[in-house]
C-alpha cells in the first residue's frame, strides 16, 4: 500500500483547515469528525463549524484523486437537479483540487440509519417510502426504458465463483452461493428481453446516505455518472433495511420502497431477476471471515434470494 493510500485523521484535518482558510478567509472553523473512526482511511469527513456557517468537508487521499473529482462534479450536478422540493442533495460550496478537499452544505439532521432501528414496527414504512421517492427523483432525469440483458450479470457472478474456488480463501459460503447462482440462471429465459429501465444510479446507497433535515430528505455521497439498472439502488436499500431492522420483513419493506419509487415500466420477471442478482452481488463481496455488519448484510441478501416473487 502506498503512502498516499490512506489519510490519518490529523493529516486530513490539516488539509481541511488549509482548504477552509483558502475558501473562507478570515474565518476559523472547529472540525468534528463525522465518521468517528480513528484509523487511516481513504477519505475523512468533518463537520466544519463557525458561528455564521456550518458545512461538511470531505478530504480524499491522493490514491483516489479521480474519485474526488468525480464526486465534486456529480454532486454539483445532482444538487442542481434536486435544488427544490422534499428530495434534495447538498450543494457543493467549493472544491480544492490541489488538496482534494470538497466543501458541501450541511444537512443538519439524523440519517435514516440512525432513525430506522428505533422506529416502532408500524411506522417503518414511512422512511422507506420516502427513500423510494427520493431515489425516483435521482433517477428520473436519466431514466430510459430498455429491454433487460441479464447475461453480463450472470457472467460476472460466475467469474466471482470461479475465482473463489481457485483462491485459498474465497468469499463467505461460496459453495452454497453456487446453488443460488444456478437458481438465478434458471430465471434467464423469462428475464431476457423483459421490459426494464436504465438510469444513472447512486451505486453506493444505504440508509446512512439519506438524511432527514429541514423538512426534506437529503442524499449524500455521489460520484457515479454511468447508467445502470435502478434495481441496484433499490436492492441496496432493502438489504440495509433488512440487516438493521429488529424484525426483518422483506415483503413489507420491499413494498414500501416500491410504493415510493413507483416504477410503471419494469416487468415482474425482470424485477425478480434483478433483486436476486444484486443480492448475490452482496454475497460475492462478503469476505470469508465477515464482520458482524457484513454477516447481517449477507443474511439480508439470503432473505431476498429466498423470495419467490418480486419484492418491489
Amino acid at each position: 500500500m502506498t503512502a498516499d493510500a490512506r489519510l490519518t485523521r490529523a493529516e486530513a484535518q490539516a488539509q481541511a483547515r488549509a482548504a477552509l482558510a483558502a475558501a473562507r478567509p478570515g474565518r476559523t472553523f472547529g472540525l468534528g469528525c463525522l465518521k468517528n473512526i480513528d484509523r487511516p482511511m481513504r477519505a475523512q469527513v468533518f463537520c466544519a463549524a463557525h458561528p455564521d456557517e456550518h458545512l461538511v468537508v470531505k478530504v480524499f487521499a491522493r490514491e483516489i484523486a479521480a474519485r474526488a473529482h468525480a464526486q465534486a462534479d456529480r454532486q454539483s450536478a445532482v444538487a442542481t437537479q434536486m435544488a427544490e422540493g422534499p428530495w434534495r442533495a447538498p450543494q457543493v460550496l467549493f472544491f480544492d483540487s490541489s488538496r482534494l478537499v470538497l466543501g458541501m452544505a450541511y444537512a443538519a439532521g439524523p440519517s435514516l440509519a440512525e432513525l430506522w432501528p428505533r422506529l416502532p414496527a408500524g411506522k417503518r414504512d414511512v422512511p422507506l417510502e420516502a427513500a423510494g421517492s427520493w431515489l425516483a427523483a435521482l433517477h428520473r432525469p436519466t431514466l430510459e426504458p430498455r429491454k433487460l440483458r441479464p447475461r453480463g450479470q450472470l457472467d460476472w457472478l460466475a467469474a466471482q465463483l470461479r475465482q473463489a474456488r481457485e483462491s485459498e480463501e474465497g468469499f463467505a459460503e461460496f459453495e452454497n452461493f453456487s446453488l443460488a447462482l444456478a437458481e438465478l440462471e434458471a430465471l434467464f429465459p423469462a428475464a431476457r428481453g423483459a421490459a426494464a429501465t436504465r438510469a444513472v444510479t447512486h451505486r453506493d446507497l444505504h440508509l446512512a446516505n439519506l438524511v432527514s433535515a429541514d423538512g426534506a430528505l437529503w442524499g449524500l455521497d455521489f460520484d457515479n455518472d454511468l447508467p445502470d439498472a435502478p434495481y441496484r439502488d433499490l436492492t441496496a436499500l432493502l438489504i440495509d433495511a433488512l440487516a438493521t431492522a429488529p424484525e426483518p420483513d422483506a415483503p413489507r419493506f420491499g413494498a414500501a420502497l416500491a410504493h415510493g419509487y413507483a416504477d410503471q415500466i419494469t416487468a415482474p420477471e425482470a424485477r425478480l431477476f434483478l433483486q436476486r442478482a444484486y443480492a448475490l452481488g452482496t454475497w460475492a463481496r462478503t469476505p470469508a471471515a465477515p464482520s458482524q455488519r457484513q454477516r447481517a448484510r449477507l443474511e439480508a441478501a439470503k432473505i431476498i434470494l429466498a423470495a419467490e416473487n418480486p419484492l418491489f
